[in-house]
């Protein structure tokens, strides 16, 4: 007899569509011959704390401040409104999607573990691999296993994995490894089915109009140098447009669902599957009357590879909001990130927009590490510059960001001893996590963790004073205050004594010396 599977979401998720990795690895298993449920606690836990509750929690996911004991208690008291999901499971799969949900998924498999002791847990998602440059390195799979809190993990893409899991076959790879194996033809996957869950129960941002997620690609056709997603996915894959138009259809005839949003690094990666799919699309719009609207990250081309119709088609298809990587108004250092387009690209791309009732929200990334003076000053013009677009509604925000951090496996990181960075030793326990945000180049001195917080302040009020809507103001500004709290109180304590540079790891850190 077949083991019944229990698959589950958890917090922290975004409440405002349906979780689509738990909905495809669901679905692969039910494909595969296995009895399948799923279970979105992210959303049942918004709604069992309410809204305003539910993101005052965001810190602590983050680890920068830990559960108070009252917080903790109501989890607990959540946890046992389920007690007959988790009875009647033999295998509980949880998805753990990043490190924002390591805390959930850590007191999660304890309950369980502590009440259904021959419960077997399984977990999955990006979330079991270590990530961020880190004095000890170690894979919080092989961590929860280590602690008797799980018995499994599947690292990496996992509807191929998962059937070989239950298959027993463990010698799979990404199964209880960080070794795992890219799926080269995305085509023959299933599609994530939202039948599992309740489809009213999410906080749509677009009032009652339901959206889910859908991925059209894997891996990025850039190697932008602060990006990691090269680490996990290095070979750029993308589906035909045929089969993602396909999708689409399907969650409208099946769901009634018209609203998507693409979780691909950039929706546009590859330009020929991009124009298929949205030329049929705009044929099934117009016969079917579908009104689809959709969005996802995006990226600026160099003009004379998209001419104007090119946009015409996107909005015939439904295309609808874009989310940008600017990152900065300087050409040299967005070229020196190697985003591989200029400020010229950017304004006939506005026009473009603006032309064909397409909106974008620009992406920022403040305090690169060889941003000058006048690179900065490039970024703040650019906000009088593109104003314009911000009166006719077409750029309808910008995220300003928290300031660089070094990603493990990114170029970036690669970069540290040619451009001699240095971090200052705060300890393991900081306000704002150990992420490495205070750091300073050698061969850039003016960028000093203190000019980096100047300028990214300057950013915020040039931003206000030409009246472009700022995404997430205050939560960033909160993240720069207790940054700068944490560089503060370093410079206070090692104020009287003395510092050494010493190699971590072959990262280097300003210390106090021991005498």
């Amino acid at each position: 007899m077949k083991q019944k599977n229990l698959v589950i979401s958890l917090p922290r998720l975004e409440p405002h569509r349906p979780p689509i990795s738990t909905a495809i690895i669901a679905h692969a298993i039910e494909l595969s011959g296995h009895p399948v449920d799923a279970l979105d606690l992210n959303i049942e836990f918004f709604h069992y704390i309410g809204k305003e509750k539910y993101f005052t929690l965001d810190d602590a996911w983050d680890g920068v401040r830990d559960l108070t004991l009252s917080e903790y208690k109501t989890i607990i008291k959540f946890l046992q409104n389920y007690n007959k999901n988790f009875s009647d499971a033999n295998q509980i799969l949880i998805s753990v999607f990043g490190s924002s949900a390591r805390l959930f998924t850590h007191i999660l498999c304890s309950f369980i573990k502590k009440h259904y002791k021959n419960k077997t847990i399984v977990l999955g998602g990006q979330g079991v691999i270590a990530g961020g440059i880190t004095r000890t390195w170690k894979n919080f799979g092989d961590a929860m296993i280590e602690s008797q809190l799980a018995d499994h993990y599947i690292s990496g893409e996992g509807e191929v994995a998962v059937v070989e899991y239950l298959e027993q076959n463990f010698d799979y790879p990404g199964i209880n490894s960080a070794n795992y194996k890219q799926i080269d033809e995305l085509n023959n996957l299933p599609f994530p089915n939202y039948k599992y869950y309740d489809l009213g129960r999410y906080d749509y941002l677009d009032g009652e109009n339901r959206e889910v997620f859908v991925t059209s690609s894997r891996g990025c056709v850039r190697r932008c140098t602060y990006c990691d997603v090269a680490r996990f996915w290095p070979k750029f894959r993308f589906r035909s447009g045929d089969n993602v138009a396909n999708e689409l259809i399907f969650h409208y005839e099946n769901h009634g669902v018209n609203r998507f949003y693409f979780t691909d690094s950039l929706v546009n990666g590859s330009l020929k599957s991009f124009r298929d799919m949205c030329d049929k699309l705009a044929v099934y719009n117009q016969t079917h009357k579908a009104n689809f609207k959709w969005q996802g990250q995006f990226i600026f081309r160099p003009k004379n590879q998209v001419p104007p119709e090119h946009f015409e088609m996107i909005s015939q298809a439904g295309g609808h909001t874009f989310y940008v990587g600017v990152e900065t108004g300087s050409d040299k250092v967005r070229w020196e990130m190697d985003k591989k387009f200029t400020n010229e690209d950017i304004d006939y791309q506005l026009e473009q927009f603006n032309k064909n009732n397409i909106t974008v929200m620009f992406l920022m990334l403040m305090g690169y590490l060889t941003e000058t003076q006048q690179d900065h000053q490039d970024t703040l013009n650019m906000f009088k510059r593109w104003q314009k677009y911000v009166a006719t509604g077409t750029i309808v925000g910008v995220d300003l960001g928290v300031n660089l951090s070094f990603l493990q496996g990114t170029p970036l990181a690669n970069m540290l001893d040619t451009h001699e960075v240095y971090f200052y030793d705060t300890g393991e326990q900081t306000h704002y996590g150990d992420n490495f945000k205070l750091w300073e180049s050698k061969i850039n001195p003016d960028l000093t963790v203190h000019e980096r917080i100047r300028r990214r302040l300057e950013t915020h009020e040039v931003a206000i004073k030409y009246n472009w809507p700022i995404w997430r103001g205050e939560q960033r500004l909160e993240r720069m205050r207790l940054i700068a709290k944490d560089y503060k109180d370093y410079r206070q304590k090692t104020l009287k004594s003395k510092t050494e540079l010493v190699d971590v790891n072959g990262v280097r850190f300003i210390k106090v010396k021991n005498l």
